[in-house]
């Protein structure tokens, strides 16, 4: 058993045990067996696992945080304000990391007989939704996904009923945990065949607290035949949390799944997106965008998994470094042997504003059938002297030409965004973190 299993904190058995005693049968069930593989499995190591090989997480010590209580003082009132700035129309859900769950502005969906409610509160009265939501993350997929389904508290579930087509898109938010905590956020997503839904989900905390904590997050998202589904995560959780993720999108045929993404925060991130393009015709757009600053140590993994035949996967990730942040980016294009004219490309372009800053990719194919498309690409490069002077040359100070050659550079990822609120309200936040950070900023050494 590891450390942290035997640990009286947020991971420890008496946590396991207070979640026991509110799930229903099937989900304590599934509890305990994702707790057995979790304190079976060693953490992931850097000299030893090839996937962790560029994040070393030795100083991660999962016992010394303790069960998130309430909310940070002012948190629930942020997260409202960015709804209310981005995406006023849409329905809210909070999900604070102590388990409490409130909805807003839901009437409409729930007129359209759509699900909106906390994953626990789905789990008791829509089981067998809740399991097909499930049912494409293993319990002992790895050591923080057996960690998460031993753990999660609160969290949203959408339920998009067939040839429903989402009157409003649904923002979820989930509130870091508080100083020294961890919270596990949870988002399970089922859209039946034809439906269609926009989604939001916000990773939000407070922007200058120093304290350590951690988040390890999954969301789920299941599109029937047919299906469409925009996805909009954002991640700005505060400068010293260690974040793991999951996210992971099942396409049935024919099922068009986008994503529009920005990270921006914590200390150390470790992303997986992955897509599984299961039925014919199934098709997939990750695209995202990345700042990095600081000492952060951002890493984003991705998966696209053609299955059926005629599939068609594309992939953009967008980094700007500087400081002494450092950004890790691994792909894989796998074809099974029958996704025959599979179609897939996945790039990923890093600049770097500091000297300090590094960033690298390594994207690779499996292919495994034949009369498939597909490639990849990655490339580092440093901000443009030429575009900086040019700028500066014209009276414009320095940080805020930063902004624009950052802005500029994201374009392509952010102008595809949807929604025009939503754009903006990006743009605004990438601005804000860029910001005027002092004598490392803007080609300098970090």
């Amino acid at each position: 058993m590891t450390e942290a299993a035997t640990a009286a904190g947020a991971v420890s058995r008496e946590s396991l045990d207070a979640r026991l005693a509110t799930s229903p049968g099937w989900l304590a069930d599934r509890r305990n067996a994702a707790w057995d593989a979790f304190t079976a499995m060693p953490a992931p190591s850097s000299a030893r696992d090839e996937d962790w090989r560029r994040t070393d997480i030795g100083r991660l010590h999962l016992d010394r945080f303790g069960p998130a209580g309430p909310a940070a003082p002012g948190l629930l009132e942020l997260a409202r304000s960015r709804h209310a700035t981005a995406l006023p129309g849409a329905a809210l859900l909070v999900s604070e990391p102590a388990g409490t769950v409130t909805i807003d502005n839901a009437e409409a969906l729930l007129a359209q007989g759509v699900i909106i409610s906390s994953l626990e509160e789905a789990a008791e009265r829509h089981p067998e939704l809740v399991q097909r939501g499930l049912s494409g993350i293993g319990i002992d997929d790895s050591y923080f996904a057996a960690l998460w389904n031993s753990l999660w508290l609160g969290g949203a579930f959408v339920y998009v009923p067939a040839g429903v087509q989402a009157m409003t898109p649904v923002w979820v938010s989930h509130l870091a945990a508080g100083a020294d905590a961890a919270a596990f956020p949870a988002t399970v997503v089922v859209l039946d065949g034809h439906a269609s839904l926009t989604l939001v989900e916000d990773l939000v905390g407070p922007a200058a607290d120093p304290a350590a904590r951690v988040s390890v997050a999954v969301t789920a998202l299941q599109l029937g035949d047919d299906a469409r589904l925009d996805d909009i995560p954002v991640q700005q959780l505060p400068p010293a949390t260690w974040h793991f993720a999951l996210r992971r999108a099942s396409c049935g045929p024919s099922a068009h799944y986008r994503l529009l993404g920005a990270t921006l925060g914590a200390r150390l991130q470790k992303s997986y997106w992955d897509v599984i393009l299961d039925g014919r015709g199934a098709e997939a757009d990750i695209l995202a965008v990345c700042f990095a600053d600081a000492d952060q140590h951002l890493d984003h993994q991705s998966l696209q998994l053609h299955r059926g035949p005629d599939t068609r996967s594309n992939l953009l990730l967008k980094v700007a470094a500087r400081d002494r942040a450092q950004s890790v980016y691994g792909g894989l294009i796998d074809v099974e042997p029958g996704a025959i004219h599979a179609d897939g490309y996945v790039v990923n372009r890093n600049l770097l504003l500091s000297q300090g800053a590094s960033a690298s990719g390594v994207p690779r194919l499996e292919i495994k059938a034949n009369d498939v498309r597909c490639g990849h690409g990655t490339t580092v490069g440093h901000v443009d002297d030429e575009e900086r002077f040019y700028l500066m040359a014209r009276g414009i100070p320095a940080d805020e030409a930063e902004r624009l050659v950052v802005r500029g550079y994201f374009a392509d990822v952010l102008d595809r965004l949807p929604i025009e609120s939503t754009r903006d309200w990006l743009v605004s936040l990438l601005d804000s973190e860029i910001g005027d950070r002092g004598p490392s900023r803007f080609g300098e050494a970090g």
